[in-house]
């Protein structure tokens, strides 16, 4: 695949110290952004939908949360397994990223066909599962072609997450108004096959270390020592504490908007965009960040104001206080998850790229999908408010771990040069 000219499997030579391929490796960038735009779309639907299913089944709170934890444990799931197939299959890359988006699709369609909430449950799973499959192939074909600059690329793609993430609250919530929740499941398939053929023709060559593969036993080689590394492993740690923060704080987010301060749909979508526009503007920003001053100098004071803005929606209410606490945390509930991302890449190298993402991301899966349950029981007896102090006393948890990382200064740079 070229583009004017310019061979995608070529357009490492940045990260070995030949002259970039500019338009290339932009390309690659572009197009895996606005891919990423829509796959948040996707995920983002069923946190603004959650309520509606918990009305239409009368579920409890617990019952809503445990949606939200199967989507969230079979999602980690098969993290690993889609890390382990993107890194042997690294000619497959397009048709990875191409089945991830029509499974999406396909799987929001069993949750809206569903007569009963026993079956929402396994429909949701293939949610979490569809979701997961895209970030090993697209974030490890990024680390690779943008290694000197590989937290600002992947806060670059993290913004079509965040875009995609904005975007599906006020979306979903207007067209909540016109239809029911079961037709917008329907509606939402014949894009994603659509999508899904556009990515696999975009991105059809592009290939992992220019196409070269490797054997088993290097594999198992990186693997291992990926296990060994007491650095990455720790930092799985706290990517999970992290991720059960936010979970909780995004599952019942939703519901706080309209059971108990009565928005509709509309005005729910609106507010809950509130969180993720920010990440626009603050991905990029602590991705460079990160890559000029360190991943350490900008996780800890991020992770433990991130905290604290979480607990201010205790006191926030519902005017104008609200509106800046949630535009706050909105800050930094998605882009510090790309600066995590990045210190992890920094430490396994490329053989083991896609795993590590798959490792990171189900880390962040599984630990996060007893967090709704949890958060569910608190609502249940003593209210929202519990569920915003036990999310951010997560997040402030996860930045001491961090704080006791030895997470070197310039790991861009170094990564990019091979030290």
């Amino acid at each position: 695949m070229t583009t004017e000219g310019v061979p995608l499997a070529n357009v490492s030579a940045a990260a070995t110290g030949g002259k970039p391929a500019t338009r290339g490796r932009v390309f690659l960038l572009v197009s895996l952004t606005l891919g990423h735009i829509v796959m948040h779309w996707f995920q983002q639907s069923f946190l603004i939908l959650l309520p509606e299913i918990k009305e239409a089944y009368k579920l409890s709170s617990v019952q809503a949360g445990s949606l939200s934890s199967v989507r969230s444990i079979f999602g980690g799931l098969v993290n690993f397994p889609a890390g382990f197939i993107t890194d042997i299959f690294r000619t497959r890359w397009a048709i990875i990223l191409a089945v991830s988006m029509a499974w999406i699709g396909l799987a929001y369609l069993l949750v809206g066909l569903a007569p009963s909430f026993a079956l929402v449950v396994p429909a949701v799973a293939l949610v979490g599962m569809g979701g997961a499959v895209w970030h090993p192939p697209a974030l490890s074909a990024l680390s690779q072609r943008w290694a000197d600059r590989r937290g600002t690329a992947l806060s670059i793609h993290g913004v079509g997450g965040s875009t995609g993430d904005t975007l599906a609250p006020m979306g979903v919530g207007a067209l909540l108004l016109v239809f029911t929740w079961k037709q917008l499941t329907f509606f939402g398939v014949f894009p994603a096959i659509a999508l899904a053929v556009m990515v696999w023709y975009a991105l059809r060559n592009i290939q992992g270390q220019e196409g070269k593969s490797i054997t088993l036993k290097d594999y198992l080689s990186g693997v291992t020592g990926l296990f060994k590394n007491k650095v990455l492993m720790l930092l799985v740690l706290s990517g999970g504490v992290r991720a059960m923060g936010q979970s909780a704080l995004l599952t019942f987010l939703p519901i706080y908007f309209k059971e108990d301060l009565g928005f509709s749909t509309a005005k729910e979508g609106l507010y809950f965009s509130l969180v993720t526009v920010m990440g626009i503007f603050s991905q990029p920003a602590l991705g460079f960040l990160g890559d000029r001053f360190g991943r350490k100098m900008v996780l800890v004071p991020g992770l433990v104001l991130l905290g604290l803005f979480n607990m201010a929606l205790v006191i926030a209410g519902a005017g104008p206080r609200l509106v800046l606490t949630l535009l706050c945390i909105g800050l930094f509930v998605y882009a510090l998850g790309a600066v995590v991302l990045a210190a992890a890449l920094d430490i396994s190298g490329k053989t083991v790229g896609a795993t590590t993402v798959g490792l990171l991301f189900g880390g962040n899966f599984v630990f996060s999908f007893i967090s709704p349950l949890i958060a569910g029981g608190l609502r249940d007896s003593f209210g929202t408010m519990a569920v915003f102090w036990y999310s951010g006393a997560a997040v402030i948890a996860s930045s001491l771990i961090i704080l006791m990382l030895p997470l070197r200064r310039g790991t861009g740079r170094a990564a990019a040069t091979g030290h």
